[in-house]
């Protein structure tokens, strides 16, 4: 099956995708920040032989998507949840599982905030946090370059040390995604922290996954360079065996699917079938 490469707007902004395989069995993938929807490669060939479908986008101001007209209102996590939202409904994919990384993963529980229609939640290289700021003091560690996360104009140098610790601590970055790095409009990272910082409009997210009472998998690697491995540990889940939904990948850091991505393809596969199967 092939996977094809699509573009759209969104009311004032431009959209590139990715979308093959069945709209009512789509897994909904969410890149992190400064990254695309590139990242999710090792994935999608495992993903469509298996017979579910795919939707991939490059978030604005990233990858071949536009940057935004608004950035202080457009680069936040409630208007990315709103495109992602948006670009579900206008190419008709139903009741999806979401799978988002770092960025991504926080995405897809703002769009679990904001409607119970997803049949199932994939996340990593993403704590869930609370609205309460000790939770990101708790969950998210100071590395060398996590200051990078909100500035728009870091250096060459700053950004691709931050880069390389986005895609881990076992792998060299491929070139086009790195290219996607630099290529990311600055303004989307310095504005959506401080939007964050201001907590408006956004959920609970610790509330959210703990909560949570379909098919739930967070997968978290002990070498994150940027979260706290022992954070996960503290979450407690309304149902099911926190040993089938918590998965740590030993000597991983920050982007399993990319350096674990077989591992990480079997885990997935495994949630995406129970999630279709209720």
């Amino acid at each position: 099956m092939t996977l094809l490469e699509q573009e759209l707007s969104i009311g004032t902004q431009h959209i590139a995708y990715y979308s093959s395989g069945p709209m009512d069995r789509t897994i909904v993938f969410i890149h992190g920040n400064s990254s695309c929807k590139d990242a999710f490669q090792r994935q999608y060939p495992a993903v469509l032989e298996a017979g579910y479908g795919v939707l991939a986008l490059d978030l604005p101001g990233h990858g071949k998507s536009s940057d935004a007209p608004h950035p202080e209102t457009d680069y936040t996590l409630p208007a990315y949840a709103e495109i992602v939202q948006a670009l579900c409904r206008q190419i008709g994919v139903i009741n999806p599982v979401l799978f988002g990384w770092s960025l991504g993963g926080h995405i897809a529980l703002q769009m679990i905030g904001n409607s119970a229609h997803y049949a199932g939640l994939v996340i990593c290289g993403t704590p869930p946090i609370g609205l309460n700021p000790e939770d990101a003091a708790l969950a998210f560690l100071p590395s060398e370059f996590s200051a990078v996360t909100g500035e728009e104009t870091p250096g060459d140098t700053r950004l691709a040390g931050y880069i390389a610790d986005m895609y881990g601590t076992t792998t060299v970055v491929p070139e086009p995604l790195l290219q996607a790095g630099f290529r990311t409009d600055g303004r989307s990272r310095a504005n959506m922290v401080a939007h964050w910082q201001t907590g408006a409009g956004l959920h609970d997210q610790r509330a959210i996954v703990e909560a949570w009472n379909k098919p739930l998998l967070i997968v978290y690697g002990t070498e994150d360079a940027f979260v706290s491995a022992s954070y996960f540990e503290s979450l407690t889940f309304s149902s099911g065996e926190p040993g089938s939904t918590l998965k740590m990948l030993d000597q991983i850091g920050h982007a399993p699917f990319l350096e674990a991505p077989n591992v990480f393809n079997d885990l997935l596969i495994e949630c995406v079938a129970r999630s279709f199967a209720t």
